[in-house]
């Protein structure tokens, strides 16, 4: 019996032996996976920590070595600058800049802008890009910089990185180019003042001379030698060529500056084909040339500005005249779908192939040289083609040396613009008009004129022409004309824009426009200024109407008429 319980206690014992051995087992299972466990994770993390160390060195790398300064700055501090950011300070040693205050490196008034950003950065942590400063370096000198910051972590503190770009030469750059600008406008300005003066002082005596060449003809008609009025005729025709040569030259500036003025109204063709013409039939028959019309529209109606349209007819006309030797000249209107078509047709002496693409070109003539039978200065045609086309039209040309040229403009009828019209700029009107009626006879009452000018030639020449008919009172200043306002009855004014004193024409009709005695009195400028936009601030201001300096006497006398005798019993 006591064998067989020892066996059993044996039994037990290996029973607990083999759980002891099997427990230890396992314990020493779980040490060891722990340990691989651990030694992959130590692999990993010391993988990490390479990867990690090489981006750090990589990234400090590219930020020393980049070839944009850069700095951390901690608290307003450097803690941190790359080679490019050393030398910008003025230094070639990074470490003299280490801990120092960014403010040492900033004059006050630059700094302090500087540091009220810094500031209002660290409370508002957001990136800043862009930003304009100022920035002094060692030697004193002041460049300026374009800054780009962004908020990090440096060294376990909250830390702002700039990043900096030299600017100053673009800055330089761009002070120059607003330089140059600003010479280039002073430039045009000059050059507008100088074609203005010079517009006006050519006009003012040719006004004169013109003036008295007609006043003498008309006075001493009966005592004239037949053979002597070609004197006058030529002084006529030479002031007329003068007066286009300067038009010419004043509306190409003005379309090259940009200052020319559209004002589209409607215009009947056919009735302005023949009033333009009038002046002409005289010219063509005495070369012996024809100048007809041929109206093959009725009624042609188009809206564009009466200036740009006159004067591309004119010039149109005018050289077809003046390269026609023999034949004659023939404008024709008609249709052509939706616009109406003005052909101005001669038998001259034509255009050649090899010139026709340049026949438009500013100052362009097909012969120049001491030789050149014909005078101009090449701008008629290339004026022509942009009147026509300020004006939503078009125009061409077709032409054979020897067998005659044809000028077709083209503008969109007056029903088709409907779409575009209200693009178009508006008419101005004065802001008094008068209505002018047709008239009787002209009057020979005593009624009173101002005239207000401060040439003396003008001055007199007026007066020699209008003394008979009128009271004429004269004015050199507004200051004058005010005085002689209050004094006198004036039953009209004749207005100069360019007045001695602090007062020019267009103020000066604005007082009497304001006040409550004058304002009823007609106004007409007679002007030497004579760019489009001169008439328009004429008529703005208040002006009745505008006649450009030389005048005819004939269309001063017809002016004076209907404003002064308007209404009254023939």
């Amino acid at each position: 019996m006591e064998g067989i319980a020892l066996a059993g206690v044996f039994d037990d014992v290996l029973v607990i032996i083999a759980g002891v051995v099997t427990g230890l087992v396992l314990v020493v299972g779980v040490i060891v996976i722990v340990l691989i466990q651990q030694r992959r994770m130590f692999a990993v993390q010391q993988k990490n920590m390479e990867v990690l160390a090489e981006s750090e060195e990589r990234y400090r790398r590219l930020v020393n070595f980049s070839p944009f300064p850069m700095v951390v700055l901690i608290g307003g501090v450097i803690r941190y600058v790359n080679d490019a950011g050393a030398k910008l300070f003025g230094t070639m040693n990074p470490e003299e800049l280490i801990g120092k205050p960014l403010e040492e490196y900033g004059r006050s008034s630059f700094y302090e802008q500087a540091k009220s950003r810094i500031h209002r950065f660290l409370e508002n942590p957001e990136e800043l890009t862009s930003i304009e400063e100022k920035f002094v370096r060692h030697d004193g000198r002041v460049m300026d910089i374009e800054v780009t910051a962004i908020p990090i972590t440096f060294e376990g503190q909250n830390a702002v990185q700039v990043v900096i770009r030299d600017i100053t030469e673009r800055k330089r750059q761009e002070q120059e180019l607003i330089a140059a600008k600003e010479r280039a406008e002073q430039s045009d300005r000059l050059k507008d003042a100088f074609i203005a003066n010079i517009s006006h002082e050519i006009r003012t005596p040719l006004n004169v001379i013109l003036g008295y060449s007609s006043l003498i003809m008309s006075e001493m008609a009966d005592r004239i030698k037949e053979e002597e009025l070609t004197f006058f005729e030529s002084i006529e025709r030479g002031g007329q060529r003068l007066m286009r040569t300067v038009e010419h030259i004043l509306n190409i500036s003005s379309i090259q500056a940009g200052t020319f003025e559209l004002h589209p109204e409607p215009i009947d063709v056919n009735d302005r084909v023949e009033t333009l013409i009038l002046d002409m039939r005289s010219i063509a028959a005495e070369k012996g040339l024809t100048l007809e019309t041929v109206n093959d529209y009725p009624g042609a109606l188009i809206i564009a500005d009466r200036y740009c349209f006159d004067q591309a007819l004119i010039n149109l006309i005018d050289n077809a005249i003046k390269f026609t030797n023999r034949g004659g000249v023939t404008i024709r209107t008609y249709r052509q779908d939706r616009r109406v078509c003005i052909e101005v047709s001669d038998t001259g002496i034509g255009i050649s192939a090899e010139y026709l693409p340049k026949v438009f070109n500013i100052f362009s003539q097909e012969i120049i040289g001491y030789t050149r039978p014909f005078e101009g200065l090449g701008l008629g045609l290339a004026l022509t083609k942009r009147y026509v086309e300020f004006n939503q039209g078009s125009i061409t040309v077709k032409s054979r040396k020897g067998m005659g040229t044809t000028f077709t403009v083209r503008f969109l009828t007056a029903s088709a613009l409907d779409g575009i019209q209200e693009e178009l700029p508006l008419h101005v009107e004065s802001p008094h008009p008068m209505a002018i009626e047709p008239l009787p006879p002209e009057r020979k009452n005593a009624k009173s004129i101002l005239l207000v000018e401060d040439d003396v030639e003008t001055q007199e020449y007026m007066n020699a022409l209008l003394k008979r008919d009128y009271n004429l009172q004269v004015a050199n200043s507004g200051r004058e004309a005010w005085d002689i306002l209050n004094a006198t009855t004036i039953d009209l004014i004749l207005m100069d824009l360019s007045l001695r004193g602090d007062e020019d024409g267009l103020h000066l009709t604005q007082r009497i426009r304001q006040d409550k005695t004058f304002h009823t009195i007609p106004i007409i400028a007679i002007t030497a200024h004579a760019f489009p936009e001169d008439k328009q601030r004429c008529l703005a201001v208040g002006c009745n109407r505008y006649l450009s300096k030389p005048f005819k006497i004939e269309e001063l006398k017809q002016t004076l008429a209907e404003f002064l005798y308007r209404g009254e019993p023939s």
